[in-house]
């Protein structure tokens, strides 16, 4: 993925920054793809909405991009970034340029099969990730899932690397982010853990969730969800 370092016209040096302290923290592809995949694979998707679309918003590099079309669903890329989309179309990955609160208010209800933020919600504001599970719960359609992942703030390997990432605003705790999701109205929780931290540098500790460095959440809109229910009453 070396040409994600071409310089491009047009493109701020922000972006070009940020594209660099991304492929230096977030680490190689490969790995990062090893881990999506193996989240991704947990998620049971039911079929009567499988081939409808799934936003990866936040898509960044494309690792989620390029698991999910391996996958088989029909996957988009938001992000807000000209140089990352600029990079994903060339390599032949659907993606678009934008705002994702934007992008989902625009989007018609029940028309997406997922949505995926990977390492996004920690750049907004609480009120902003609130909208962003409220539209997420409004434009998927029953049986739709949602896949979030974010840095573990139980972790001090992945909290005492957090502000390095000058955008990040605030870390989000897993329970916190579980509380969010159910509340909106999604079911079917599933917390998971990623990224454990190396042998090398684990702290004592007699709690494992303090091991992983990313904590993340699978729910579901459920199939009969309540303004369905309302409509058939």
């Amino acid at each position: 993925m070396s040409d994600f370092l071409v310089e491009e016209d047009g493109i701020t040096d922000e972006e070009h920054q940020y594209l660099l302290m991304q492929m230096f923290f977030r680490g190689p592809m490969d790995k990062v793809r090893e881990e999506l995949r193996a989240v991704l694979d947990t998620i049971d998707v039911d079929q009567s909405v499988q081939s409808l679309p799934v936003w990866d918003i936040g898509c960044g590099r494309g690792e989620l991009l390029e698991i999910l079309n391996e996958a088989g669903f029909n996957a988009v890329g938001i992000d807000t970034s000209a140089l990352m989309i600029r990079k994903l179309n060339e390599l032949n990955l659907e993606a678009r340029h934008g705002d994702a609160i934007d992008e989902l208010r625009m989007a018609p209800d029940n028309s997406l099969c997922g949505i995926t933020a990977f390492h996004v919600i920690e750049h907004m504001p609480f009120g902003t990730v609130t909208e962003l599970l409220r539209l997420s719960y409004q434009k998927l359609a029953p049986g739709g899932f949602l896949l979030l992942e974010t840095p573990n703030p139980f972790c001090f390997e992945s909290l005492s690397f957090f502000y390095t990432d000058q955008t990040h605003v605030r870390p989000i705790q897993p329970y916190q982010l579980a509380f969010a999701v159910e509340t909106t109205g999604f079911t079917d929780t599933r917390l998971h853990f990623t990224a454990p931290v190396p042998a090398s540098r684990k702290q004592d500790t007699h709690n494992w969730m303090r091991l992983y460095q990313n904590h993340g959440i699978v729910a579901k809109k459920p199939l009969a969800s309540a303004s369905t229910l309302k409509k058939a009453a």
